[in-house]
C-alpha cells in the first residue's frame, strides 16, 4: 500500500498554492520534502488531511480515493503531526497517549504499538505520565505529539518541521523515533528545514520551490550531492 499525490494543485480561496505536485510514500520509507519557508511544503501535508479549501488532481491510499473529513483520513491509517504541536493542554500525557488509543483502527493481524514501547523511546515522557500536557516544554510536547501519533497506528505519518526550534538532545529524540517507525513499515512524509537530520534518515528527497516539485532524488544520489540540494535551500544574496 502506498500513499499518493498525482498532479495535485491546492487552493486557498481563489490563490493557488500548489501546482500538479506528484509524491509517492512508500511503506517503512521516509520520504522528505524540502524547500525554503512558503513554497507549499506544510500545505501539500495539509492537501492529503482534507485541510485547504480545494484540490485538483488525485490523493490515494492503497490505490483507492483518500477524501472526506480529517478524522476520516485518520481512521484509514494517515496521520498529521503539525508544526504547532497541538497537544490537549488540560490532559494528562498518559490521556493524551490513551485519546490515540482509542481512536486508532487496527488492520488484521497488525500488531499494536502500545504506549510502554513510546515510554521506552521517550522516556522522558515516562517522568512526566500524570503531568498537564500544556505545562509541558516546547521539547517535551514535541515528543508527546509523536509518540500519539505512533500510538494511533498509522500506517502514514506526515511529520511537519518536527524538529524546529528544539535542543539537540530532543532533536536526536525525534530522530530516532523516525527510524524506529520505518523499522515497523510506516511510511512517513517528512517536512523538514535540516538538511542534515534529512539525509540522515531519508529515502527519498524531492524540493519544492513556488508550489512545484524541482528536484527529486533518491538517498545515495541526495548524500551525493548535497550541494544541488543546497543550492535550492539558499536564499540568493545580489
Amino acid at each position: 500500500m502506498t500513499l499518493d499525490l498525482l498532479n495535485v494543485s491546492a487552493y486557498y480561496g481563489m490563490s493557488q498554492i500548489l501546482h500538479g505536485v506528484s509524491v509517492s510514500v512508500q511503506p517503512g520509507k521516509v520520504t522528505c520534502l524540502l524547500g525554503l519557508n512558503g513554497m507549499g511544503k506544510t500545505t501539500t501535508l495539509r492537501s492529503i488531511m482534507g485541510l485547504v479549501d480545494r484540490i485538483e488532481g488525485e490523493i490515494r491510499l492503497g490505490g483507492s480515493a483518500l477524501s472526506g473529513p480529517t478524522h476520516k483520513r485518520g481512521r484509514q491509517g494517515v496521520t498529521l503531526v503539525p508544526e504547532d504541536r497541538k497537544v490537549f493542554a488540560g490532559l494528562t500525557v498518559r490521556e493524551n497517549l490513551e485519546v490515540a488509543v482509542s481512536c486508532r483502527s487496527m488492520a488484521e493481524n497488525q500488531e499494536p504499538i502500545t504506549i510502554d514501547q513510546m515510554v521506552r523511546q521517550f522516556p522522558k515522557l515516562g517522568e512526566r505520565m500524570t503531568q498537564k500536557a500544556g505545562t509541558l516544554s516546547g521539547g517535551e510536547q514535541q515528543m508527546l505529539v509523536v509518540a500519539r501519533a505512533m500510538v494511533a497506528n498509522p500506517k502514514f505519518i506526515l511529520l511537519d518541521e518536527p524538529t524546529e526550534g528544539l535542543a539537540p538532545s530532543y532533536v536526536e529524540a525525534i530522530r530516532a523515533s523516525i527510524l524506529d517507525a520505518r523499522k515497523q513499515g510506516i511510511g512517513i512524509l517528512l517536512v523538514e528545514q535540516s538538511l542534515p537530520l534529512a539525509l540522515s534518515v531519508g529515502d527519498t528527497f524531492h524540493v519544492m520551490e513556488n508550489g512545484s516539485i524541482v528536484l527529486s532524488m533518491q538517498g545515495d544520489e541526495a548524500r551525493s550531492n548535497v550541494q544541488k540540494i543546497q543550492a535550492l535551500l539558499t536564499i540568493g544574496v545580489d
